[in-house]
């Protein structure tokens, strides 16, 4: 998990869900709960920090896009698991029965509570090192577009309807790779036409499905107005 702990049950509480602490433990408040409240904070505090020193020129609104996005539940997932922490969670036996281990609200919780973990433990300086590196591809992505990359999937679906066309449907057609480098296959169908996306999640395969199918039914020499479809 790239962070050496010195109080080594900061680290236990932050993996420990509360179905856990009833079941197994005698201290039902032992677990990530509240560490998750502090993470979340300090996740947007570095986040918030990093896109006012890079981005001088982006205002408010679009900061506050990409940070929502940048710390939504399914990217704080993918990074509980770049970590590491997926396998290391304390479930009950209910609980890890029914999915938990695989739940994106679960894994988001315990990464946000890592991260609180690590700044109690070793300080921001540590904290914000862990979210660099845990969120760095997504970054990148956003450091290359030198903002909000474009959202190809609300630009499809508006224009398809303003069109008179049928919204499109998106459908996993694969899953391959290990846990820890799991790749997602994506089949976009708008009517009769299909387009093939992949990616690291279903939602990076959707939007590389979703950039397909636009640039093959609209076109890139269409004249468009982007600041409607920006990610958020």
């Amino acid at each position: 998990m790239r962070y050496e702990f010195k109080d080594r049950k900061l680290l236990e509480r932050a993996l420990t869900h509360p179905s856990y602490s009833y079941e197994k433990l005698n201290d039902p408040k032992f677990n990530y709960e509240r560490l998750e409240f502090l993470g979340d904070s300090i996740i947007n505090f570095v986040l918030s920090k990093w896109l006012f020193l890079n981005f001088p020129n982006l205002n408010e609104g679009y900061m506050s896009k990409i940070k929502a996005a940048l710390a939504s539940k399914e990217i704080l997932a993918e990074a509980a698991i770049k970590l590491g922490l997926k396998e290391k969670i304390r479930l009950s036996r209910g609980e890890e029965k029914s999915g938990g281990r695989e739940r994106s609200t679960i894994l988001s919780d315990v990464f946000e509570a890592f991260v609180a973990a690590v700044f109690l433990d070793g300080g921001l300086e540590e904290a914000e090192r862990i979210i660099h590196e845990a969120l760095k591809e997504k970054m990148m992505l956003v450091e290359k577009s030198k903002g909000l990359p474009f959202d190809y999937r609300s630009a499809l679906q508006e224009f398809l309807t303003k069109s008179g066309n049928p919204p499109p449907r998106y459908e996993v057609i694969a899953e391959r790779g290990p846990h820890h480098r799991r790749e997602f296959v994506v089949k976009l169908t708008v009517g009769e036409k299909e387009f093939i996306g992949s990616g690291p999640s279903k939602r990076d395969a959707m939007y590389s499905a979703a950039k397909a199918a636009w640039e093959n039914i609209v076109g890139k020499e269409k004249e468009i107005i982007k600041d409607k479809f920006f990610l958020g």
